[in-house]
């Protein structure tokens, strides 16, 4: 039943969350290059900064539960009535993410293209986000309306 859903939810919703898939992905992607290079962190100048925060195991593990799990959040999203509310969830987390590594790459002091990339994709986040949100009290409200009339589901 929930892979019926999955296959029917990402043909009718898939368009207008691309970005949410994308970052997702590109979150979940951050932790398979650090894994696969692990002395990215030591080696490159403008990790640096990311290394004094915690080590690269670390951003790595913690990049792959947030990844996977707002993935999953995207896969389940209406099967539950919760669903807009762990997207948010999942979008917010990757904007903590997004932000230190944008700040990480600004303290290096290296101008490295990674000052092109991040920023932008923070500012996308923080619009996945309000979207997901609106999403959260969408759902609210209909529950609530369910509720008033007599139908709980």
């Amino acid at each position: 039943m929930i892979l019926a859903h999955i296959k029917q939810s990402l043909r009718e919703t898939f368009p207008v969350r691309a970005s949410e898939w994308a970052l997702a992905l590109m979150l979940l992607n951050w932790s398979l290059i650090l894994v696969l290079n692990p002395d990215l962190f030591a080696d490159g100048a403008s990790y640096r900064p990311l290394a004094a925060m915690m080590k690269q195991d670390t951003w790595a593990l913690l990049c792959l539960v947030a990844g996977a799990g707002r993935l999953i959040f995207l896969a389940i999203n209406g099967a539950w009535r919760r669903s807009p509310h762990l997207r948010a969830l999942g979008a917010f987390i990757a904007c903590l993410f997004w932000f230190q590594i944008t700040v990480g790459f600004a303290q290096a002091g290296t101008w490295s293209t990674g000052l092109a990339v991040y920023p932008v994709l923070l500012l996308l986040d923080s619009y996945n986000v309000m979207r997901a949100v609106t999403d959260a009290a969408a759902s609210d409200q209909r529950h609530q309306e369910r509720a008033r009339n007599g139908n709980k589901h």
